[in-house]
Protein backbone atom coordinates (compact mmCIF):
# COMPACT_ATOMS: atom_id res chain seq x y z
CA UNK A 1 0.00 0.00 0.00
CA UNK A 2 2.63 2.61 0.69
CA UNK A 3 4.76 1.64 -2.54
CA UNK A 4 1.30 2.60 -4.25
CA UNK A 5 1.20 5.81 -2.53
CA UNK A 6 4.18 6.51 -3.19
CA UNK A 7 3.86 5.73 -6.86
CA UNK A 8 0.87 7.94 -7.32
CA UNK A 9 2.74 10.79 -5.26
CA UNK A 10 5.61 10.64 -7.84
CA UNK A 11 3.38 10.88 -10.84
CA UNK A 12 1.64 14.02 -9.72
CA UNK A 13 5.44 15.33 -9.19
CA UNK A 14 6.04 14.14 -12.88
CA UNK A 15 2.75 15.72 -14.27
CA UNK A 16 3.39 18.55 -12.22
CA UNK A 17 7.04 18.98 -12.56
CA UNK A 18 6.91 22.28 -14.49
CA UNK A 19 4.48 23.94 -12.70
CA UNK A 20 6.30 22.92 -9.51
CA UNK A 21 9.35 23.98 -10.89
CA UNK A 22 8.34 27.22 -11.76
CA UNK A 23 6.73 27.91 -8.33
CA UNK A 24 10.13 26.76 -6.49
CA UNK A 25 12.31 29.07 -8.79
CA UNK A 26 9.47 32.41 -7.68
CA UNK A 27 10.12 31.19 -4.00
CA UNK A 28 13.93 31.54 -4.34
CA UNK A 29 13.58 34.74 -6.37
CA UNK A 30 10.87 36.31 -3.17
CA UNK A 31 12.89 35.02 -0.19
CA UNK A 32 16.24 36.85 -2.43
CA UNK A 33 14.04 40.11 -2.30
CA UNK A 34 12.80 39.50 1.37
CA UNK A 35 16.95 38.79 2.12
CA UNK A 36 17.65 42.08 0.86
CA UNK A 37 15.00 44.60 1.69
CA UNK A 38 15.29 43.02 5.50
CA UNK A 39 19.14 44.02 4.47
CA UNK A 40 18.45 47.17 3.37
CA UNK A 41 15.97 48.55 6.75
CA UNK A 42 18.70 47.31 9.19
CA UNK A 43 22.02 47.81 7.18
CA UNK A 44 21.13 50.62 4.92
CA UNK A 45 23.32 53.43 6.29
CA UNK A 46 26.40 50.70 6.06
CA UNK A 47 25.83 50.02 2.47
CA UNK A 48 28.89 50.76 0.15
CA UNK A 49 28.85 52.55 -3.30
CA UNK A 50 28.92 49.40 -4.96
CA UNK A 51 25.63 48.27 -3.14
CA UNK A 52 27.57 45.46 -0.47
CA UNK A 53 27.54 45.82 2.99
CA UNK A 54 30.69 44.97 5.32
CA UNK A 55 31.19 41.30 6.42
CA UNK A 56 31.60 42.14 9.69
CA UNK A 57 28.42 44.16 9.55
CA UNK A 58 26.39 40.78 7.77
CA UNK A 59 28.08 38.71 10.25
CA UNK A 60 26.77 40.34 13.10
CA UNK A 61 23.36 40.72 11.33
CA UNK A 62 22.70 37.08 10.53
CA UNK A 63 23.92 35.95 14.16
CA UNK A 64 21.44 38.10 15.97
CA UNK A 65 18.74 36.26 17.48
CA UNK A 66 16.14 38.87 16.66
CA UNK A 67 17.00 39.24 12.72
CA UNK A 68 17.54 35.63 12.29
CA UNK A 69 13.72 35.11 13.97
CA UNK A 70 12.57 38.03 11.45
CA UNK A 71 13.84 36.46 8.62
CA UNK A 72 12.70 32.68 9.70
CA UNK A 73 9.10 34.53 9.94
CA UNK A 74 8.95 35.58 6.42
CA UNK A 75 10.67 32.97 4.98
CA UNK A 76 8.11 30.31 6.78
CA UNK A 77 5.40 32.40 5.62
CA UNK A 78 6.73 32.39 2.28
CA UNK A 79 6.66 28.43 2.85
CA UNK A 80 3.21 28.68 3.86
CA UNK A 81 2.07 29.89 0.49
CA UNK A 82 4.69 27.47 -1.47
CA UNK A 83 3.38 24.30 0.25
CA UNK A 84 -0.33 25.52 -0.52
CA UNK A 85 0.25 25.99 -4.09
CA UNK A 86 1.91 22.66 -4.31
CA UNK A 87 -0.44 20.62 -2.10
CA UNK A 88 -2.89 21.53 -4.09
CA UNK A 89 -1.07 20.10 -7.45
CA UNK A 90 -1.38 16.93 -5.54
CA UNK A 91 -4.13 16.47 -3.53
CA UNK A 92 -4.94 13.31 -1.72
CA UNK A 93 -7.96 11.12 -3.36
CA UNK A 94 -7.95 7.33 -4.57
CA UNK A 95 -7.19 6.47 -7.75
CA UNK A 96 -9.88 5.84 -10.68
CA UNK A 97 -8.74 2.01 -10.26
CA UNK A 98 -9.45 1.84 -6.60
CA UNK A 99 -13.10 2.55 -7.21
CA UNK A 100 -13.85 -0.32 -8.86
CA UNK A 101 -11.69 -3.09 -7.19
CA UNK A 102 -12.50 -5.69 -4.52
CA UNK A 103 -11.14 -3.47 -1.65
CA UNK A 104 -14.02 -2.23 0.81
CA UNK A 105 -14.54 1.05 2.74
CA UNK A 106 -12.64 0.37 5.36
CA UNK A 107 -9.73 -0.50 3.63
CA UNK A 108 -10.48 2.21 1.43
CA UNK A 109 -10.45 4.63 4.06
CA UNK A 110 -6.93 3.07 5.72
CA UNK A 111 -5.24 3.62 2.41
CA UNK A 112 -6.42 7.36 2.42
CA UNK A 113 -5.29 7.73 5.96
CA UNK A 114 -2.29 6.25 5.36
CA UNK A 115 -1.62 8.30 1.80
CA UNK A 116 -2.67 11.51 4.57
CA UNK A 117 0.19 10.71 7.21
CA UNK A 118 3.24 9.69 4.65
CA UNK A 119 2.05 13.47 2.73
CA UNK A 120 2.01 14.84 6.06
CA UNK A 121 5.32 13.76 6.97
CA UNK A 122 6.80 14.27 3.50
CA UNK A 123 5.75 18.24 4.00
CA UNK A 124 7.43 18.00 7.37
CA UNK A 125 10.72 16.93 5.96
CA UNK A 126 10.66 19.45 3.06
CA UNK A 127 9.51 22.42 5.33
CA UNK A 128 12.65 21.55 7.70
CA UNK A 129 14.87 21.19 4.56
CA UNK A 130 13.78 24.31 3.04
CA UNK A 131 14.01 26.57 5.65
CA UNK A 132 16.91 25.13 7.67
CA UNK A 133 19.49 23.63 4.81
CA UNK A 134 18.25 26.04 1.61
CA UNK A 135 16.81 29.31 3.13
CA UNK A 136 18.10 30.85 6.24
CA UNK A 137 19.74 27.98 8.14
CA UNK A 138 17.16 27.78 10.95
CA UNK A 139 13.85 26.27 12.06
CA UNK A 140 13.24 26.53 15.38
CA UNK A 141 12.95 29.71 17.21
CA UNK A 142 14.55 28.73 20.20
CA UNK A 143 16.46 26.04 21.80
CA UNK A 144 13.55 26.26 24.88
CA UNK A 145 11.95 22.60 24.27
CA UNK A 146 8.14 24.02 25.29
CA UNK A 147 8.57 26.68 22.39
CA UNK A 148 10.36 23.67 20.05
CA UNK A 149 7.33 21.75 20.42
CA UNK A 150 4.47 24.49 20.33
CA UNK A 151 6.12 25.13 16.98
CA UNK A 152 6.05 21.37 15.90
CA UNK A 153 2.91 21.08 16.48
CA UNK A 154 1.16 24.33 14.94
CA UNK A 155 3.71 23.06 11.59
CA UNK A 156 1.89 19.71 12.22
CA UNK A 157 -1.55 20.80 12.49
CA UNK A 158 -1.19 23.64 9.35
CA UNK A 159 0.54 20.89 6.94
CA UNK A 160 -2.65 18.40 8.03
CA UNK A 161 -4.79 20.90 6.61
CA UNK A 162 -3.43 22.08 3.72
CA UNK A 163 -3.66 18.12 3.13
CA UNK A 164 -7.04 18.12 3.43
CA UNK A 165 -8.27 19.12 -0.15
CA UNK A 166 -10.18 17.07 -2.99
CA UNK A 167 -9.40 17.84 -6.72
CA UNK A 168 -12.63 17.46 -8.38
CA UNK A 169 -11.03 16.39 -11.56
CA UNK A 170 -13.50 18.64 -13.10
CA UNK A 171 -15.34 20.87 -11.42
CA UNK A 172 -15.49 23.98 -13.38
CA UNK A 173 -17.34 21.85 -16.31
CA UNK A 174 -19.48 20.25 -13.95
CA UNK A 175 -21.06 23.61 -12.58
CA UNK A 176 -21.38 24.71 -15.84
CA UNK A 177 -23.00 21.08 -17.07
CA UNK A 178 -24.67 20.13 -13.86
CA UNK A 179 -24.68 22.55 -11.25
CA UNK A 180 -26.62 20.40 -8.87
CA UNK A 181 -24.48 18.01 -8.36
CA UNK A 182 -21.96 20.19 -7.10
CA UNK A 183 -21.97 20.75 -3.70
CA UNK A 184 -19.95 22.54 -1.06
CA UNK A 185 -18.52 19.72 1.38
CA UNK A 186 -18.95 21.27 5.09
CA UNK A 187 -16.29 19.48 6.39
CA UNK A 188 -13.95 20.82 3.78
CA UNK A 189 -14.92 24.41 3.70
CA UNK A 190 -14.17 24.40 8.01
CA UNK A 191 -10.85 22.74 7.71
CA UNK A 192 -9.65 24.80 4.35
CA UNK A 193 -11.29 28.48 5.68
CA UNK A 194 -12.14 28.70 9.49
CA UNK A 195 -9.39 25.97 10.41
CA UNK A 196 -6.56 27.56 8.35
CA UNK A 197 -7.48 30.93 9.62
CA UNK A 198 -7.20 29.97 12.91
CA UNK A 199 -3.98 28.19 12.28
CA UNK A 200 -2.75 31.04 10.91
CA UNK A 201 -3.49 33.15 13.68
CA UNK A 202 -1.78 31.04 16.30
CA UNK A 203 1.49 30.86 13.66
CA UNK A 204 1.66 34.97 13.05
CA UNK A 205 0.87 35.00 17.33
CA UNK A 206 3.83 32.40 17.90
CA UNK A 207 6.40 34.00 15.94
CA UNK A 208 5.09 37.19 16.91
CA UNK A 209 5.73 36.25 20.82
CA UNK A 210 9.44 34.75 19.18
CA UNK A 211 10.33 38.04 17.66
CA UNK A 212 10.02 40.22 20.41
CA UNK A 213 12.12 37.65 22.63
CA UNK A 214 8.90 37.18 25.74
CA UNK A 215 10.15 35.18 28.12
CA UNK A 216 8.02 31.72 28.07
CA UNK A 217 6.33 30.44 31.05
CA UNK A 218 3.77 27.97 32.19
CA UNK A 219 0.86 30.28 31.56
CA UNK A 220 2.02 31.18 28.18
CA UNK A 221 3.01 26.85 27.50
CA UNK A 222 -0.54 26.25 29.33
CA UNK A 223 -2.45 28.34 26.74
CA UNK A 224 -0.78 27.06 24.05
CA UNK A 225 -1.95 23.53 25.04
CA UNK A 226 -5.66 24.89 25.23
CA UNK A 227 -4.84 25.46 21.68
CA UNK A 228 -3.53 22.57 20.86
CA UNK A 229 -6.22 20.56 22.42
CA UNK A 230 -8.85 22.81 19.75
CA UNK A 231 -6.62 21.88 16.91
CA UNK A 232 -7.13 18.75 17.75
CA UNK A 233 -10.79 18.46 18.09
CA UNK A 234 -11.29 20.39 15.02
CA UNK A 235 -8.54 17.49 13.19
CA UNK A 236 -10.78 15.14 14.20
CA UNK A 237 -14.45 16.74 13.27
CA UNK A 238 -12.58 17.41 9.33
CA UNK A 239 -10.30 14.85 8.77
CA UNK A 240 -13.00 11.62 8.57
CA UNK A 241 -15.25 13.28 6.73
CA UNK A 242 -13.18 14.97 4.28
CA UNK A 243 -11.48 11.28 3.43
CA UNK A 244 -15.10 9.69 3.42
CA UNK A 245 -16.25 12.04 0.91
CA UNK A 246 -12.93 10.73 -1.47
CA UNK A 247 -14.66 7.52 -1.42
CA UNK A 248 -17.62 8.40 -3.84
CA UNK A 249 -16.40 8.73 -7.09
CA UNK A 250 -19.42 10.93 -8.37
CA UNK A 251 -18.66 13.41 -5.47
CA UNK A 252 -14.91 13.81 -6.68
CA UNK A 253 -14.65 13.29 -10.58
CA UNK A 254 -18.32 14.75 -10.90
CA UNK A 255 -18.89 12.11 -14.38
CA UNK A 256 -20.66 14.30 -16.63
CA UNK A 257 -22.99 12.85 -18.77
CA UNK A 258 -22.61 12.87 -23.05
CA UNK A 259 -25.20 14.85 -23.89
CA UNK A 260 -25.17 13.10 -27.44
CA UNK A 261 -26.65 10.01 -26.35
Amino acid sequence: MIRIILNDLWLDIKKNFLSILIYFIVYCIGMSMIVHITLLQYLGDMVRPDGTYPQAALDHFFSSDSSGIILLSAASAAAIILLWVLLEKMPIRLSRPLYVCAAGEKEKMKYLRLHLMIKVILSIVFTYILLRYIVIGQFFVSQNWTEILVQLSLWFFLLIDLNLRTDPGNRKEALIAEPDIVSEKSSEVIAGVYWFALLLLEIIIFYSLAAARITWTWWIFLIWCIAFAVNILLAKYCITPVLSYMLSYEKIYYPIPDKKE
